[in-house]
């Protein structure tokens, strides 16, 4: 709530400020990869960490200040994926029995406001930087050992909201004169703990892996301490521009839209 309090109160004061710019809106859609970012699951050796899709889709709304300078805000639907092989570091018979491979793939999705400076170069080029609020959505897991498959509900071990950082990159390709394409790469990283007090927060045993999925490898497992597990991703995208409205100032000092 502060974060798009915030958002309004900066969108009000540029619009005040800089009453020769101009608002442009667009859509866009991306395609990537994801991860689940912990740094005890990503040293387990019995652990082995799968590449895992992602994909981003949603509108923009931008203030430029002039051809260089612009703020936008992205209202994007996220769903990310992290995919895990567990399979022992030998093979080993327990009781008759040898231990096999398998899988477990954890889906979540989030709806996302990324509210970022972005610079224009002459060239065409582009370089964004700035914070983003995440609302986590649907998450669920999928494990596929011997042939059969059991998908579960989890969202109870994310927590709801997570705060995070992006910075991205791309070019113009394109366009007419009010109506542009551009190609961009942008990667988000989210600065806090994903995992609720539900799963495991600040325990040795805790999500994704708190199921006694190591036991039939070592009996009774628990990390030796508790780390923070940080959603991370990279995708690229395509973005469609429109110019929508000039900004003016009227001879009592209003700052009004004018639309192209």
């Amino acid at each position: 709530m502060r974060f798009l309090l915030f958002t309004v109160f900066s969108l009000s004061i540029s619009l005040n400020s800089f009453a020769q710019g101009w608002v442009d809106t667009g859509i866009k859609g991306g395609y990537g990869s994801s991860a689940l970012v912990n740094p005890n699951v990503w040293n387990n050796t019995t652990v082995e960490h799968l590449l895992s899709p992602a994909y981003t889709f949603g509108g923009k709304v931008g203030l430029n200040f002039n051809m260089n300078y612009q703020i936008t805000l992205d209202f994007l639907h996220k769903g990310s994926s992290q995919r895990y092989l567990f399979q022992p570091e030998l093979n080993t018979v327990t009781n008759g029995d040898v231990r096999t491979k398998w899988n477990k793939t954890v889906r979540y999705s989030s709806f996302d406001l990324p509210l970022l400076f972005r610079h224009n170069s002459d060239n065409g080029s582009f370089f964004e930087i700035g914070p983003q609020f995440s609302f986590m959505g649907k998450i669920n897991e999928t494990t596929d050992a011997s042939g059969s498959s059991v998908e579960r509900d989890v969202k109870d071990n994310f927590n709801s909201t997570n705060f995070g950082a992006v910075v991205g990159f791309g070019s113009f390709l394109l366009g007419s004169q009010n109506t542009y394409l551009v190609l961009g790469f942008r990667v988000h990283y989210g600065l806090q703990d994903l995992i609720s007090d539900k799963g495991g927060k600040d325990q040795t045993v805790y999500y994704p892996i708190n199921n006694q999925e190591l036991d039939s490898y070592e009996p009774g497992f628990q990390f030796e301490d508790y780390k923070a597990t940080n959603p991370l991703s990279a995708v690229v995208y395509l973005e469609i521009n429109y110019d929508l409205a000039y900004l003016t100032r009227s001879e009592c000092k209003r700052t009004a839209l004018r639309f192209f």
